[in-house]
């Protein structure tokens, strides 16, 4: 869920320039930093040998991309500077890369549903960062290549498949899922073309639907 929360923060980042740095999205923003706050909290309270010193590095990651995700140079113009989005986008991916290491081997129930839901924050983040700057996104600052959204969009196609199936005897999760997947088809057809100048995209409904998402399933998983 942290890793999910990671990529929250960046779409709330980029919010923050698509609205003219409105009041009430910088306080849903600081709100979801302050919840990772108290995740890294609970954290190192409950670490033990080897897991402090990785608790103390979500610490860290966390509030480097905290202290970034706030200052977005420019919001108010609706622009934001290239350093501003290379450091959202390399704090985000830290945070990001240390979830995934604790996630190795885990056994944790509904971790794939978790899964399903940073893969739609993931591309949420991203579709945001583009309506936001079009010459922008993930690889600024950080090498990586652009994302196809088309590809994406269909491993969550996939992942839904999948999911939908093997939790089709747990009423909690087919609920749940079920919620997810009309969410998600409200913004599906907009995906395929986000690359496209011309496209009609949907920013703030995309972020309303993807938060809401990761809410509900976080109610799953971590009641």
């Amino acid at each position: 869920m942290m890793e999910a929360d990671a990529w929250r923060a960046r779409m709330g980042f980029h919010l923050l320039s698509i609205r003219g740095d409105n009041p009430e999205d910088r306080d849903a923003l600081r709100q979801l930093l302050e919840g990772g706050e108290r995740r890294v909290a609970e954290l190192k309270g409950q670490a033990e040998g080897s897991e402090v010193s990785q608790a103390s590095a979500f610490g860290q990651a966390w509030n480097e991309l905290s202290r970034r995700a706030l200052d977005n140079p420019l919001a108010s113009l609706g622009y934001a500077d290239y350093g501003a989005m290379s450091e959202m986008n390399t704090t985000t991916l830290a945070v990001a890369e240390l979830a995934e290491q604790a996630e190795a081997g885990s056994k944790d129930k509904y971790l794939d549903v978790a899964d399903l839901s940073v893969s739609m924050q993931r591309l949420a983040s991203e579709y945001l960062a583009l309506a936001a700057f079009p010459s922008a996104g993930l690889p600024t600052g950080t090498g990586l290549p652009p994302m196809d959204f088309a590809i994406e969009a269909k491993g969550i196609d996939d992942q839904l498949t999948t999911l939908k199936g093997r939790y089709a005897d747990d009423a909690q999760a087919s609920e749940v899922l079920a919620f997810v997947e009309q969410r998600w088809v409200f913004v599906r057809n907009t995906i395929p073309r986000m690359n496209e100048n011309d496209a009609n995209k949907v920013p703030y409904l995309f972020y309303r639907y993807a938060s809401q998402v990761a809410e509900r399933v976080e109610e799953l998983v971590a009641p």
